[in-house]
Parts: C-alpha cells; sequence; structure tokens
C-alpha cells in the first residue's frame, strides 16, 4: 500500500488565486510586485545569469518567472493540476524572447523524472507539506541532481516558534491588547460582534487556522529534524524572523517564524 500524501485535489485554482500567499503580487503584476518571499529567496540562490534552476512546488511560477528574468532557465514542477494551470499563464507573462527558458509540469518531485542538473533548487514553504519520508526520498534525488557548487533552497515554517516563542508574544502582548482594541473600537475601525469576541481578540484566543490549513500543513517542522533529514549535504540551517517584538529580536535566530537552509552537495559526492 503506498504511503499516504496529502491530497493534491485540495489545492484547486480558487487556492492559488485568493489564498495561498503572494496572490495580491500575481494579480497586481510581478514585475512591479515581489512577494518578501519570493525576494529572499531570489538573495538566497545569489547571481542567476545562465543557472539551471528547479522550483519545486512551484505553485504559480514565481520564481521561475523571477529567475528567467534574470538570465535564468528554469523549471517549475507542482502535483497540483490547477498550480500548473495558473503557472502557464505566468509563463505567459514573460517576454516572448525569453520564455522558451520557462517550463512548467505536472510533477511530484518524489516520481517525476527529472533529466538535467540543477545549479539551484527551491524548496519554498513546501516542506510543511511534506512527510519525512517524501522529504528524505526527494533530497536523495535533488542530491543527484545538483551540480557541482549548486545549492538546494528552503523556506519553510518553523514548529519551535508556532509552539513556543508565538504563544508567549501571546501573552507578553495581552496587556498592551487592552488598550490596543478598545482604542479601534473607539476609533470607529473596530465593532466586536459580542464582548466574547473582543476577549478573543484581547487575549488572542482565536489561533485556529481552519481545517484547511492543517490538511495541507501536515508537517510543520524543526531545525534538527531538517539537519538530520539533510545528512547527505552540507547544510547551514538558521531561523529569521522579521518582527521587532523584543522576543523576536532576541531569539529569532533559533525561534524565528521562518526556517531557512541552504545546502550544497558534499565535497567529493558524484
Amino acid at each position: 500500500m503506498p504511503e499516504k500524501i496529502v491530497d493534491p485535489a485540495i489545492y484547486d485554482k480558487e487556492y492559488f488565486l485568493r489564498d495561498n500567499e503572494g496572490w495580491r503580487e500575481w494579480e497586481a503584476g510581478l514585475d512591479a510586485n515581489l512577494h518578501p518571499k519570493f525576494k529572499r529567496a531570489l538573495e538566497l540562490a545569489g547571481p542567476l545569469e545562465g543557472r539551471n534552476v528547479l522550483d519545486i512546488g512551484c505553485g504559480r511560477a514565481e520564481l521561475a518567472y523571477y529567475c528567467v528574468r534574470h538570465g535564468a532557465k528554469a523549471l517549475g514542477i507542482d502535483y497540483s493540476g490547477a498550480a500548473i494551470d495558473v503557472a502557464r499563464q505566468t509563463i505567459d507573462r514573460l517576454p516572448v524572447d525569453v520564455r522558451s527558458r520557462a517550463a512548467v509540469a505536472v510533477g511530484d518531485i518524489n516520481t517525476y523524472v527529472l533529466k538535467e542538473r540543477y545549479d539551484i533548487v527551491f524548496m519554498i514553504e513546501i516542506a510543511e507539506h511534506m512527510y519525512d519520508w517524501q522529504l528524505k526520498d526527494a533530497f536523495a534525488k535533488i542530491n543527484s541532481a545538483l551540480t557541482e557548487g549548486g545549492r538546494l533552497i528552503i523556506m519553510t515554517p518553523n514548529y519551535q516558534y508556532e509552539t513556543i516563542l508565538s504563544p508567549l508574544k501571546r501573552i507578553i502582548n495581552i496587556p498592551l491588547n487592552f488598550i490596543k482594541w478598545p482604542m479601534r473600537i473607539l476609533r470607529g475601525k473596530y465593532k466586536p460582534a459580542s464582548f466574547k469576541e473582543l476577549i478573543g481578540k484581547i487575549c488572542k484566543e482565536n489561533t485556529d487556522r481552519g481545517e484547511l490549513n492543517k490538511k495541507m500543513h501536515v508537517n510543520v517542522t524543526t531545525r534538527n529534524t531538517l539537519q538530520k533529514l539533510l545528512k547527505d549535504f552540507d547544510a547551514t540551517i538558521w531561523c529569521e524572523d522579521h518582527s521587532l517584538n523584543p522576543l523576536s529580536v532576541l531569539t529569532k535566530r533559533w525561534l524565528g517564524r521562518e526556517i531557512v537552509v541552504i545546502a550544497k552537495k558534499k565535497t567529493g559526492n558524484a
């Protein structure tokens, strides 16, 4: 019996056009609107001119678009057919003279046949949608497909942030919220439906992101788990968090909202 994976059908066109982070920038125009997560991914990738890029779980294919605009050749794969339908629209936005350097395809990295070697492999906000067994197999495949000096770039939510730092920040912010939310009511910017709702806002009780999010984010992970799964790479792993909350500033390297990885093929690995 095949191992369980997240059902690709839940990633429908509505998700990519109205829910998945970055949809507003995609709708407004990519050349003038660069979402912060893609900006950071491109910074981590370094120079792209002449590079061969693979984007795993490409979604709308913004990264493929930007990489081609910076002189790279790019392939985006996603196991959601709806994603690739939207991704083709993204590729069609490229200037005609560079469009041939971009391709998108329906595919799961664990079964998709990689016919080339890649200088840059992106997994941006994808690892949390994959079980550890999937990540282990995918990393082995990526390791074989990386060029010498190539790099795998991962960005994924941090389990320790969600279970330790975020709740602690909510508790510390409660006294300030007793001022913040009533002031919003007085200014006409917020009208609670009930006293219970107001208390929920003040105490930040409403943190449930919904059933769909739970079905998608099956494996929010830690730095240590990723380090073990990337044992065949030379991997540098840290956390980032752009919050100015004092707790975030002090602990972001370890407990930051986002785990960031740059993994390279170990020297001597063919």
